[in-house]
């Protein structure tokens, strides 16, 4: 009697767990008609010790709840010709350190995987011996004659690269992304080079800004803006009607001309053939308002404006160990405080005592996040990046957050193109979940129609036992903070045909047992003792084939195999142990020595 009391206190304390962890999901607790997880803090403080701490409501995925659906393709062919160009000045470094008067010239010719390197005088050739190259090991030496080498990048270090690349950026992206604070996102891994990310329940006002806070390569520089004279020089070339329309002369603050577009891009493609090989554009984004307090920008009024940078980086975001949001006491305005190592705190404190008056440019890729003049030596490796003057407080927070989020967790190694993207509406979701209950509620209902009449009494506790196991699958994914999705709905409808099955095998060992002319009590210990091995077998089995899929799938089928398992234990559990309780108090007194059951 008290293995039965036992039994019973582990079943009745399993359901009333799984009814406090579908709870959230199941009750309107915001009150908004909505069941997710934009519970108000007022309704989180009331419900939050007896609930909210422990449980939240059930995560639906992309397919259901609706959300922001993106494939990249990382440029991994750009991430070897990055590596190149940055052992150009590595090269050019070394060999300065070994005669500071050496004439040669080290350049990475446009879209090949060698360095040229040339020396003036031809026999200074030598020092370019094999302790030299033992610095870049992943190099090969091959001399031209006449003072010329190339020095040629291995195959399979130009491979590894590029699956690095890949790598970081599946990493870099999945943390940027985490920075958004969305629940359980999916960032995964397609073919060689394509990353696929799933944002689901995004907002419509946020799903702008999370492209482009995934999309940014985020290669942080700091490069000194060209003086005066050549900036104007440069910009000069452009007056007189040589500029297409659209295009502008304008006149920035200082004195310095700039052309400016209300397309980047047309900027970009129009400005590149004028430029030489020792300068780069940057570009700066002027907005103007319509209405500053509703944030509605007047497209007409708004512009990019170019600078004349020096080519040369002085400095690079890998030198930054922190960065956080601040605020300007006196102008209050949000800004990016950020903090380089000792390494960058020497550099960054040359580079200010050298260029005193003189403009800077802190660039995210080829867009100025600001250009300060150095009024005096900044040194202690301590600096900040404004982010304008013109956007409203809540926008300069925003930027300025997003900012942090990208330094914190680095650059992407080579840039990502987008190859598609869709949004998909919540009202498409809400069909989606229509569809798929209709499809659940019919199955489950024909599965109990069937099990009742064929197995009349037995088939009504299959069904209490059916019951209980969909509480269970449902329970334990929201316990787990798993995702629930259309391949996971079809999971569970495969689970309930699965315990169904269970329940068939052991009920027919029963009906033999019964038909051998065993007593009711004997009949239904002999089935189930008989009928349990081949019911473990199937769910062994076909859990085999889940965790293979849980390993190795991707996206819906990942989700599909984390109900699959869910269910084969709920399964395994029901049908074993909560239906053969249901029978022992079912098959009392004399039912238990007569040779019937209602089976």
């Amino acid at each position: 009697m008290s293995g039965n009391r036992f039994r019973w206190l582990v079943l009745i304390f399993s359901l009333l767990g799984g009814l406090y962890a579908l709870a959230p999901s199941m009750i309107d607790i915001a009150g908004d008609g909505k069941l997710n997880r934009e519970i108000p803090e007022e309704t989180r403080e009331k419900w939050g010790p007896v609930l909210l701490d422990y449980v939240e409501p059930l995560t639906l995925g992309l397919d259901l709840q609706g959300g922001l659906l993106l494939q990249y393709n990382v440029l991994v062919d750009k991430a070897v010709l990055d590596k190149l160009d940055r052992m150009v000045r590595d090269i050019e470094t070394r060999l300065q350190e070994k005669d500071s008067k050496l004439e040669v010239k080290v350049r990475h010719p446009e879209a090949t995987s060698y360095i040229d390197v040339t020396f003036t005088d031809a026999s200074k050739g030598a020092l370019l011996n094999d302790d030299f190259m033992g610095y870049f090991t992943n190099l090969k030496k091959v001399d031209m004659g006449g003072g010329a080498f190339q020095l040629v990048m291995g195959d399979e270090y130009i491979e590894e690269t590029k699956k690095f690349a890949v790598e970081q950026a599946l990493e870099t992206i999945r943390q940027r992304v985490d920075g958004l604070g969305i629940a359980e996102p999916s960032i995964t891994r397609r073919g060689e080079s394509d990353i696929v990310v799933q944002l689901p329940g995004l907002k419509e006002k946020d799903v702008d800004r999370a492209k482009k806070l995934i999309g940014t390569t985020a290669m942080l520089e700091f490069r000194m803006v060209d003086e005066l004279g050549p900036t104007n020089n440069f910009f000069n070339k452009f007056r007189g009607g040589k500029l297409p329309v659209g295009f502008a002369l304008r006149q920035m603050g200082g004195g310095r001309l700039t052309v400016t577009h209300q397309d980047k891009d047309a900027l970009k493609t129009f400005l590149k053939p004028h430029i030489d090989e020792d300068h780069v554009l940057g570009f700066e984004q002027v907005v103007s308002y319509e209405d500053a307090e509703k944030k509605v920008i007047d497209e007409k009024a708004t512009y990019w404006k170019t600078y004349f940078i020096k080519k040369n980086v002085e400095l690079t975001g890998d030198y930054i160990t922190d960065s956080r949001v601040a605020v300007d006491q006196q102008f209050n305005k949000p800004y990016v405080a950020i903090t380089f190592d000792s390494e960058g705190a020497e550099l960054f404190g040359d580079l200010s005592t050298k260029n005193v008056d003189k403009q800077m440019a802190i660039m995210l890729d080829d867009v100025v996040k600001s250009a300060p003049a150095f009024e005096e030596p900044i040194l202690g490796g301590n600096a900040r990046i404004t982010m304008g003057s013109l956007a409203s407080y809540g926008e300069l927070q925003q930027d300025s957050q997003d900012l942090v989020i990208v330094l914190r967790h680095g650059a992407l190694p080579a840039p990502i193109e987008k190859q598609f993207e869709t949004v998909v509406g919540p009202s498409l979701g809400q069909d989606s979940i229509d569809s798929s209950t209709r499809a659940l509620f019919f199955g489950a209902l024909l599965v109990i129609i069937f099990m009742i009449i064929y197995y009349k009494g037995a088939g009504v506790i299959s069904v209490i036992a059916l019951t209980f196991n969909i509480i269970f699958i449902m329970a334990c994914l929201a316990l787990f903070g798993a995702t629930l999705t259309l391949p996971g709905i079809a999971g569970i409808i495969l689970t309930i045909g699965m315990a169904v099955d269970a329940n068939v095998i052991i009920f027919e060992r029963v009906r033999e047992e019964l038909a051998d002319g065993s007593p009711a009590r004997d009949a239904i210990a002999a089935g189930y003792g008989k009928a349990f091995s081949a019911v473990m077998d199937a769910n062994i089995t076909t859990g085999i084939a889940g965790l293979v899929l849980l390993q190795f799938g991707t996206g819906p089928v990942k989700g599909f195999a984390v109900t699959l398992l869910v269910g084969i234990v709920g399964t395994i559990f029901t049908a074993v142990f909560v239906s053969r309780m249901l029978f022992d108090n079912w098959i009392t007194g004399d039912r238990a020595t007569k040779n019937e059951l209602s089976i």
